[in-house]
């Protein structure tokens, strides 16, 4: 898609009113890397290191004393080995040991990408488009989870950070105000990028759970390289987020009755996400 000359358009104070349906989005599986977390949150479920949380399974001791020992457990892997070997005393030794595995909810990291692409606005959608990300946003800081927004640059053929990893409401409704309309679709670039934000906020705290979500109409019209293929980039892009195990929701707000071509489901299906209808999620706010 060119250029609409649409540049100097900005997006208009987001609504609330779809904030009781984020739980939607917020509350999915979560796709599970091996490593325990040791940061307590309010929403994502995780395993955690720290003896602290709810005592939910156990385990062999991997090579270690566990410092955490499941006492029932350990006493009736005793008591099995007591009876196999015909003994009548209880006797633990090292390779009786079980540790506990306890669960806590972990803090989220939650990355937006916007759809802000002049496509999105003269299908009459920018208004809901920005009052569900203003919601999402909103109700993950509301929970103490940090938040980043990714858009398209308004001059450029290629995404921008609209708003760092932040816990702050009022800075992230600011930055989503101030997101104008772009004539292009990078969808690939955006992705890409959410997914580093991701990846390097996972590297850098401990215990946090990725999720992606990206609000579009699902039609990429810029490759990452010129001369390339635009949805063959995005698909590749969505399948490194499934690599890197970043939870990814799709909102698509394309009519797939109506508008061939857009490519919504097959990017939650590259990505191992979710696909979820624009119209689902918003219904209640478009029939006030």
């Amino acid at each position: 898609m060119g250029d609409t000359g649409s540049d100097d358009v900005l997006f208009t104070p987001p609504t609330e009113d779809v904030a009781a349906l984020t739980h939607v989005v917020l509350e999915q599986p979560m796709l599970r890397d091996r490593v325990e977390q040791a940061t307590v949150g309010r929403r994502a479920r995780a395993v955690i290191d720290a003896r602290r949380g709810k005592y939910t399974r156990h385990r062999l001791p991997p090579g270690r004393v566990p410092s955490d020992v499941a006492l029932d457990a350990t006493i009736r892997s005793a008591a099995q080995r007591g009876l196999a070997t015909g003994s009548s005393a209880l006797e633990i030794s090292p390779g009786d040991l079980r540790e506990k595995i306890r669960a806590h909810r972990a803090p989220i990291s939650l990355g937006i990408v916007v759809d802000n692409s002049y496509s999105v606005h003269a299908e009459h959608m920018v208004e809901k488009a920005k009052g569900l990300a203003w919601a999402l946003l909103d109700d993950a800081a509301t929970s103490g989870d940090r938040v980043a927004l990714v858009a398209f640059h308004r001059a450029k053929s290629e995404a921008t950070v609209a708003l760092p990893l932040t816990r702050s409401r009022t800075r992230a409704r600011r930055r989503l105000e101030s997101v104008p309309l772009s004539g292009r679709t990078p969808l690939a670039s955006a992705v890409r990028l959410c997914g580093r934000i991701l990846q390097q906020e996972r590297l850098k705290r401990s215990g946090v759970v990725p999720l992606a979500v990206v609000i579009t109409d699902g039609l990429p019209t810029i490759a990452l390289r010129p001369g390339g293929d635009a949805l063959a980039d995005l698909l590749a892009e969505a399948r490194v987020l499934r690599r890197r195990k970043i939870t990814t929701v799709v909102v698509d707000g394309s009519d797939q009755d109506v508008r061939l071509g857009g490519c919504g489901r097959a990017l939650a299906d590259a990505a191992g996400g979710t696909w979820l209808r624009f119209d689902d999620l918003v219904a209640e706010w478009a029939e006030r």
